[in-house]
């Protein structure tokens, strides 16, 4: 008989893929504890093949586990909790990585009560072990089982514990912030290629710049404007960049993509 889960994820899509790659890499558990419950037997075919865990089409069979991550759609999830709601362990945490979905929102689902639960906004750099997670637990969740929920997300990047307001904003920037920077990338690189680079040069260049540029900023402790002030000399190059920059509002537009998607992840929180 394969050994009695301890982690458990329901959904197994990309984030859920990411999660089980940086735990096992890790070490934090091991295969044989692993179990993933998915509605396509091809998806549990390749992710028992690739990394040796366990798989079933049964949801019940999930909340076996010790620990339950629910990893799917922001429309499946009243579906799947009203299924596993009444089979729930008392002693079991859960983990919600599906946005928009408040810690309050899970109480009707569990008639014996709402276990222990914590709210998690990953982002897909995870997939690269470069991710960032706000954590938000409910009363419920006793010490030890929320440094289980940190290091289970330390295992895919940083861990930002946050009060649960924050999420909706959270979502808009982080969650969805990696969308609005490989547009950008795109963007350069196409720019590189119309400047005369061949593209596997301008992507290079694009890329590293990008890289060294989070990397400053993270390192020096320097205010963003301060080193792009470093950088553009009166009358140069990057001053001329930066003033059509300015001149088509970049920062308003960002700024306006970060509150829709705000809004949005507030939206899909009133179902």
């Amino acid at each position: 008989m394969p050994e009695q889960p301890k982690l458990a994820f329901i959904g197994g899509g990309t984030m859920a893929e990411a999660l089980i790659k940086g735990l096992l890499n890790k070490g934090l558990f091991e295969p044989s504890a692993v179990l993933v419950s998915d509605p396509l037997q091809a998806r549990l075919d390749f992710l028992h093949e690739t990394y040796g865990i366990q798989t079933t089409m049964s949801n019940l069979l999930a909340v076996e586990a010790d620990t339950v991550i629910f990893a799917v759609k922001p429309p499946q999830l009243p579906d799947v909790l009203r299924e596993v709601g009444p089979h729930w362990r008392p002693t079991s945490m859960g983990l919600s990585i599906v946005a928009g979905f408040r810690l309050d929102q899970f109480a009707p689902f569990f008639p014996q009560g709402t276990p222990p639960l914590v709210r998690a906004m990953p982002n897909t750099p995870c997939v690269v072990g470069e991710g960032i997670t706000a954590i938000a637990p409910n009363s419920d969740v006793d010490a030890s089982q929320l440094d289980l929920a940190r290091a289970i997300f330390r295992a895919v990047g940083e861990v930002l514990e946050l009060p649960e307001h924050y999420f909706d904003a959270v979502t808009g920037l982080s969650g969805s912030g990696p969308a609005y920077v490989t547009l950008i990338i795109e963007a350069l690189i196409e720019a590189g290629v119309q400047q005369g680079l061949p593209r596997r040069i301008s992507r290079e260049l694009v890329c590293q710049t990008v890289k060294g540029a989070t990397m400053l900023v993270q390192q020096s402790g320097k205010h963003p404007a301060e080193l792009k002030d470093q950088v553009t000399t009166p009358a140069g190059t990057t001053a001329a960049g930066l003033q059509v920059l300015e001149e088509s509002a970049i920062r308003a537009t960002l700024c306006r993509a970060v509150s829709a998607a705000t809004e949005r992840s507030k939206a899909l929180g009133k179902g």
